[in-house]
């Protein structure tokens, strides 16, 4: 547990030498100090079999940690365990737990980066709920005081023992060590819903000592599960302190199919205290900053769903920042925002995601030779925290500087199924589902709005109604809201700036019967229905490569008349060492010619055979040279009755940056 509890994804995997770090790490710094892993622990307390150990708690074969169905002995049920948590990265993620005999219900936050089970034992201003051992005729007191301390807060407590049950978890009641909070300092906070932690970290961060069995270790031996768990947090792109009610699923004892989507790609476990992993690199907008990758480890690097941010050390997230406000489309951003003691808020109606860049951290792949990256994307970063009236919603930046550790809290898993593989000693990334919307929805239409209007507009927020809704928000504190400047507008509207040794391009398909189609080039439209020359049919603009200036444009009718040949002669008289551009608006296809076709595919179409009647396509060409391989060139779309035009063409578009030194 970090930060106060007030964040798509694709994974990629990379094939090749990653660059072997070999970081040298300093272990000292714990929750509290406890012993180090592998050295002599403090006096054992209680609970831990004397015949077991933290490797040999059951059979291999009963923790392989690749349970993909319900057990069929009907322990496990993975599908029940589905949406059985609530909350939100800004106060956490809570389970429904049922502690004692009568049961008494309590909510728990599950928290990755430490080992307690803990939960309020006394009355408290901030909780709505406390468990009261005498009421529980199982509490047995061992009488042994426990205090855990985390980046922010700590409690002292009492540890004992009792039932617990866990009524969208595993069958049955089992006996875990508990401790009673009878003290607290900035722990339970103003709002949460939560009466307690539930620490699934190792047990050598356990206290008082690290022969307190864990919660999660007394469910593997006591239920015979796997030595597995996997966590889906659904907050992404939604409001961090909302109803707290966005959800997600604690899985215990394996993986649930139906909560993540492609594959999974594991790294290592470096040491088992946290779930500490091995960072090699970082990167902004797809660019890598250079830092020597102990700076990333130093002095570990942790997965912990308690920390609400994505959390780097100094030197990390300077640059990160820096990068960041290099490559967005946001000019002089005040500094608060990126320390997080402001917010920056924008018009309901627009989305500030586009105008960021996507984050990407790779992390070292169970061969040790490979790596993979997990792409944090500006949902997750750039959080919806206050809406202010009704039109306006104000964010605040997920990543903050750390003093020690690199932690990937919610704001990054909030993106991602993540499987805490004990038994083999590795955690486990895959795209979530829960954070598919977001990503696919707010992407596509952040894209069509910065082409059609041009540019974000942000809002002046007045500052008595700021203070007024601000002080009415207790888990944020007081800060300042500025607003959000004037999106830096790049050339054609692209989400970055292309370098200095380029040309910047886009080309749009119209859409429905009233949409246009549009062709950019060097910012200037050299088709459009301003410039009275885009038709249906094939709309083509030629450039000269070497000047950049327009040779000709037109456009051909293929619905009405034979202008297939026309077209053929258009294409043919254009100069070698030429751009051409080609899109449609409306039908395509229906009188496009063979020989046409042919001479399209000449020219490196691989799409023109597959275009059908009122098609939507778009398609750049170089006419006696070849453009690079990693540029997008081409797209199709084919009509939908069921779009959003009721079978006329929905846009497509494609932009990117051609390099001047090709020829």
């Amino acid at each position: 547990m970090g930060t106060s509890l007030a964040a798509p994804s694709i994974l990629l995997l990379l094939a090749g030498a990653a660059g072997l770090c070999r970081a040298h790490f300093s272990l000292p710094l714990r929750v509290s100090p406890p012993a180090a892993p592998g050295g002599s622990p403090p006096a054992p307390v209680l609970l831990r079999p004397a015949s077991s150990s933290r490797r040999q708690q059951e059979p291999l074969g009963d923790t392989d940690g690749l349970a993909l169905a319900s057990d069929p002995r009907g322990a496990i049920n993975f599908l029940a365990m589905v949406e059985n948590l609530q909350g939100d990265s800004g106060r956490g993620y809570y389970l429904e737990m049922l502690i004692g005999t009568p049961p008494q219900t309590l909510n728990i936050l599950v928290d990755t980066g430490s080992s307690n089970f803990a939960v309020a034992g006394a009355p408290n201003p901030d909780v709505t709920s406390y468990f009261n051992p005498e009421l529980s005729s199982t509490y047995k007191s061992q009488g042994i005081d426990v205090t855990v301390k985390y980046t922010q807060g700590s409690w002292t407590g009492t540890l004992g023992t009792d039932v617990i049950t866990i009524p969208k978890g595993i069958n049955g009641s089992y006996t875990i060590n508990i401790a009673t909070i009878l003290e607290s300092e900035n722990f339970f906070l103003p709002g949460v819903k939560w009466h307690g932690i539930l620490g699934l970290a190792y047990d050598a961060l356990a206290k008082p000592s690290s022969s307190v069995e864990t919660f999660f270790d007394s469910l593997v031996r006591q239920a015979k599960i796997p030595n597995i768990f996997s966590l889906q947090m659904c907050g992404a792109g939604l409001p961090v302190s909302g109803s707290g009610a966005n959800g997600g699923s604690l899985v215990l004892g394996g993986i649930e199919p139906s909560l993540y989507k492609g594959d999974i790609w594991y790294t290592p476990i470096k040491e088992e205290w946290y779930y500490q992993v091995e960072i090699l690199k970082l990167e902004v907008g797809g660019q890598n900053l250079e830092l020597d990758c102990r700076e990333y480890n130093a002095d570990k690097a942790i997965v912990d769903s308690g920390t609400t941010l994505l959390r780097l050390p100094q030197k990390v997230f300077s640059a990160v920042v820096q990068a960041i406000v290099r490559m967005s489309l946001i000019q002089e951003f005040s500094s608060g925002f990126w320390t997080g003691s402001q917010l920056a808020c924008w018009d309901k109606t627009e989305s500030p995601w586009s105008l960021f860049p996507k984050l990407s951290i790779y992390l070292r792949d169970e061969n040790s030779s490979r790596s993979f990256r997990i792409s944090v994307l500006p949902q997750l970063y750039i959080q919806p925290i206050l809406g202010i009236g009704e039109n306006l919603q104000c964010y605040r930046f997920g990543i903050s500087s750390s003093t020690n550790a690199l932690v990937i809290g919610a704001t990054v898993m909030e993106g991602f199924y993540v499987i805490f593989d004990r038994a083999q000693r590795r955690v486990g990334f895959a795209v979530s589902p829960c954070a598919d919307f977001v990503k696919l929805s707010g992407l596509l239409l952040a894209t069509l709005a910065s082409w059609y209007l041009g540019y974000f507009l942000s809002a002046l927020v007045p500052q008595e109604v700021l203070s007024a809704s601000i002080s009415n928000l207790q888990d944020i504190g007081k800060k300042p809201v500025i607003r959000a400047p004037d999106p830096k507008r790049q050339k054609c509207d692209h989400w970055s700036p292309c370098s200095p040794g380029s040309y910047a391009y886009r080309v749009l398909s119209g859409g429905g019967k009233e949409k246009l189609a549009k062709i950019c080039f060097e910012d200037e439209l050299l088709v459009s229905e301003v410039k009275g020359n885009v038709g249906r049919g094939i709309n083509i603009a030629v450039v000269n490569y070497k000047t950049g200036n327009v040779v000709a444009t037109s456009f051909f009718d293929m619905w009405d008349g034979d202008h297939s040949a026309e077209m053929v002669a258009f294409i043919e008289n254009a100069p070698q060492g030429s751009l051409l551009f080609m899109v449609t608006h409306d039908d395509g296809s229906t009188r496009l010619k063979d020989d046409a076709k042919k001479v399209l595919e000449k020219l490196g179409s691989k799409e023109i055979q597959n275009m059908k009647f009122r098609s939507s396509w778009a398609f750049v060409a170089a006419k006696g040279f070849k453009l690079p391989d990693n540029i997008q060139t081409e797209k199709i779309n084919h009509s939908d009755n069921n779009n959003r035009y009721g079978g006329w063409p929905a846009e497509i578009q494609i932009e990117g940056c051609i390099p001047r030194d090709l020829i």
